[in-house]
């Protein structure tokens, strides 16, 4: 739909719905009231307060996530200790991979934090590390964000923590709302609920939005905005009580969007190693050498090879990008990227007597990704990917995900004792043919002369696994430990990986005709490549989770408590793999020690809360995503390593105070520092290790990483904000100005590679994320005049922060460096129509 024709249409829609809305009193809880008010969470799957659970957890409420216009997970960073959310070097903004406490996803790896709907977990796509597709934030009851291990009661074992999306479920009301924004970029949503009881057993709920945006970068090249969205969503939710004792809650959904791609900025090219490719001797044969850039066309960068080395075209290249600014690029591949996503879960809740309950879980979901990238961004063949037409039409992820989960809850000894036992499955497949299209390394300016990059991937992940967990009330023992609370849990899981790949390379003639070039991992001819240059590989794996903790609450008002966990994170296949030996790769597994309190005060009326806690963590068997190369047959790849064990620890505060009725002031803090133990492996394409002083010092045995810092943490994170609730008459509403500010300090984001070598010398520019800091605010007005209408302006980034978010960490490996930036300065306006409830 046409900007224009979007605005008309919300216009009209908002005044319709105006005309026919009966007024309303305010609402019962308004935002500031929230959040100082319980937040009712599942992180130990069943209902609690937030401040009685005894582990490290984040809760954002319904008000909360409209008042901050939470609408992704990149939004989550500034409010949440020890996360960072963002794509970790991989080729589109939409990943937004989130990491806890250094926790992440490996490339081609399962999640380290997993993220649920419903209790489910969403379907993750594999080439990237995305899960769940477009609109999952709308509607939505709480967020609720675990860090640490979750693997004893949650269904995908994680070594980093959990992220719950909890849907607003039907309510015993006729109820809903009708809201609209617009906003700078020609920003433009519309967003609506209807909540009708059908009867007093049954219940639905409906839910649709949709959002579209211009890009903010500008492709001189092409014409068009990068970094645009325009997605659409709908959610249905049906409730039944079919008979006393028995609820039964059926959720579909489905969400689809499409963009003009990332706007990648060109940073550097790597030409001492272009240069290095193209001069290297090979065997020919006779006993005589020859460069390889005489041999392989696609390797005569500079002329290297052919004559003296002129690297202008490269350099002229990023000099172009300079003058162009962070807001324009030139790409040589039109970028795009398509993501649609739709899943259905059924909820059964049977009370089989006071103390015991039967819970079932079952799921069905599907994922399908299209998407095409520029990586180095500019017109030089080099780190491209989806380029040809048929990359618009073949998707690189499509997969379905089925889940069964059955659950026992109870209850014991006059309620001192809770238990969950359960077995959960979960499988993940292909739903149908991916196939990806690229050039890495390419010589020629001319891309028709470069090869193409054929792969077609498909990976298997199933998971089955038995758990039970209790906590006892010690004082069922012993009145003098009444309050002092028990917590043991058992989990085992067994894993299974089968992945299947067909790689190899051709050049595409000018009447269509493919000349094959050979496979990635293999050296020969090949006439037929799909099956000739195919390679499969299964990895089945098992072990053991488990947690012990103590809480104790003295007062009403403090809890404290102690636990370890031990978590465990699935190996993978590797579809990258140039190597026999690097198809597979093993699990990872951390042990997690943690204590802390949750208190709440109140100080002659002043009101607040102060939540700590500590944790250290043994990590071990990590798994490090890092280019590869096999010399022999010029395949350029990828390897999963296994090699390191690591320590982190740090704190994390969460505090919020009213030191007056019109005023609350809160934020959060974490401080985090980390090393690895031991990080030492054999490189079969060499790497710069701790030893290295500058350029050449190529180790390849027993290379030492164990001086790199780890990736995916910032050391700190803090996030501050103050509520004000502005003095207006009360039939005019309520009126609110909520100013935020957040803080991420800068994060190293490659696994091998450090900036610069101890002598200077530039060695993988741009993998520590340089830190930045993000203003925000919003004015809320509820209820204005008295009418069923809420009213919002807000501003992001309001000082229009220029801050990198990824890198592509490749200078090395491929010879390219681009980065992301994120959003400028954003604002809009909200209106809101609401009636029932």
């Amino acid at each position: 739909m046409e900007y224009g024709l979007a605005r008309k249409a919300l216009v009209a829609a908002l005044l319709a719905s105006a005309g026919t809305v009966a007024p309303q009193g305010a609402m019962a809880q308004e935002a500031g009231e929230a959040a100082s008010s319980e937040i009712i969470v599942t992180a130990q799957r069943r209902e609690e307060r937030l401040q009685d659970v005894p582990i490290s957890i984040t809760a954002i409420s319904r008000d909360s996530i409209r008042e901050r216009g939470l609408n992704s997970l990149q939004d989550l960073q500034a409010s949440v200790p020890s996360l960072v959310v963002a794509p970790n070097g991989q080729a589109s903004r939409d990943v937004m991979s989130p990491s806890i406490r250094g926790q992440s996803a490996s490339f081609q790896g399962s999640p380290a934090v997993v993220v649920y709907m419903n209790e489910v977990p969403l379907p993750a796509a594999i080439t990237l590390s995305g899960q769940g597709g477009p609109g999952t934030f709308v509607d939505l009851q709480n967020i609720q964000i675990l860090a640490g291990a979750q693997g004893t009661l949650f269904g995908r074992n994680t070594t980093g923590g959990a992220i719950l999306l909890t849907p607003a479920k039907p309510t015993d009301r006729l109820e809903g709302y009708l809201q609209g924004g617009l906003g700078n970029y020609r920003m433009a949503e519309l967003e609506g609920v209807i909540n009708v009881p059908l009867s007093d057993r049954a219940r639905i709920r409906v839910v649709a939005a949709s959002r579209d945006r211009n890009g903010f970068t500008r492709d001189v090249n092409w014409n068009k905005d990068r970094d645009d969205q325009h997605w659409r969503m709908a959610r249905v939710g049906l409730w039944l009580e079919p008979v006393e004792g028995v609820e039964n809650y059926t959720m579909a959904y489905y969400g689809k969007s499409h963009s003009n791609g990332s706007g990648s900025i060109a940073k550097s090219f790597n030409t001492p190693y272009f240069i290095g490719l193209a001069t290297r001797p090979i065997p020919v044969g006779g006993g005589v050498n020859l460069p390889l850039g005489a041999i392989a066309p696609q390797f005569n960068f500079c002329g290297a090879g052919t004559g003296p080395a002129n690297c202008s075209y490269y350099n002229n290249l990023i000099t172009q990008q300079q003058q162009l600014g962070i807001r324009k690029v030139a790409h040589g591949v039109d970028d795009f990227a398509s993501v649609e996503s739709w899943g259905i879960t059924n909820t059964t809740d049977a009370e089989l007597n006071d103390a015991l309950k039967l819970r079932n879980i079952i799921s069905y979901a599907e994922l399908k990704s299209y998407y095409s990238n520029d990586q180095d961004g500019t017109i030089a063949p080099i780190y491209d990917t989806g380029l040809t037409a048929l990359s618009r039409t073949a998707p690189r992820d499509w997969y379905k995900l089925f889940t069964e989960e059955l659950q026992l809850q109870g209850t014991g000894l006059d309620g001192k004792l809770t238990y969950t036992v359960g077995g959960f499955y979960f499988k993940q497949s292909p739903a149908g043919r991916m196939i990806s299209y690229s050039t890495n390394v390419c010589g020629s300016q001319n891309p028709a002369a470069c090869p193409i990059g054929q792969s077609e991937i498909a990976v298997t992940n199933e998971s089955k696994a038995l758990y039970a967990q209790a906590t006892l009330d010690l004082g069922a023992l012993t009145p003098a430990l009444d309050k002092v609370r028990l917590t043991g849990g058992y989990r085992y899981t067994w894993d299974s990986v089968v992945g299947t790949n067909s790689s190899w390379s051709y050049f595409q003639l000018a009447n269509g005709t493919q000349v094959q070039n050979g496979c990635s991992w293999k050296q020969g001819t090949v006439t037929d490549p799909r099956t000739q240059c195919a390679f499969g590989a299964t990895l089945n794996s098992k072990a053991p989770n488990w947690t012990i903790g103590l809480d104790y609450r003295p007062s009403d008002n403090l809890l404290l408590y102690a636990k370890v966990t031990r978590g465990y994170k699935a190996g993978g296949f590797n579809g990258y793999a140039v190597f026999e030996t690097t198809r597979t790769f093993q699990p990872e597994y951390v042990t997690d020690y943690e204590a802390g309190f949750k208190s709440d005060f109140n100080l002659n009326g002043m009101r607040g809360r102060f939540n700590v806690n500590g944790f250290w963590m043994d990590y071990k068997d990590i798994q490090r995503a890092a280019g590869d190369f096999n010399r022999a047959t010029g395949g350029n790849g990828a390897v999963t390593l296994n090699a390191a064990s690591a320590e982190i620890k740090g704190v994390e505060i969460d505090a919020m105070v009213r030191p007056a009725e019109f005023l609350e002031v809160g934020g959060n803090y974490s401080h985090i520092s980390a090393k690895y133990k031991s990080f030492v492996f054999n490189s079969s394409s060499g790497v710069y290790d701790c030893r290295s002083q500058q350029l050449g010092d190529l180790s390849f045995a027993n290379a030492n990483m164990t001086c790199r810092p780890l990736q995916y943490l910032s050391p700190n994170i803090f996030s501050a904000y103050a509520r004000f609730s502005l003095p207006i008459p009360e039939k005019a509403g309520k009126m609110s100005l909520l100013m935020s500010y957040s803080w991420s300090d800068r994060q190293p984001t490659a696994p091998l590679s450090v900036e610069t070598f101890p002598n200077g010398t530039p060695l993988e520019p741009g993998v520590l994320l340089p830190s930045f800091g993000l203003l925000n605010a919003t004015l809320d007005w509820k209820n204005v005049l008295g009418q069923p209408f809420d009213l919002s302006l807000f501003g992001t980034n309001l000082t229009n922060k220029e801050y990198i978010i990824t890198n592509t960490g490749v200078f090395q490996s491929i010879g390219a460096q681009s980065v992301m930036y994120g959003e400028p300065r954003m604002y809009g306006i909200r209106l809101r129509v609401h009636f029932g409830g």
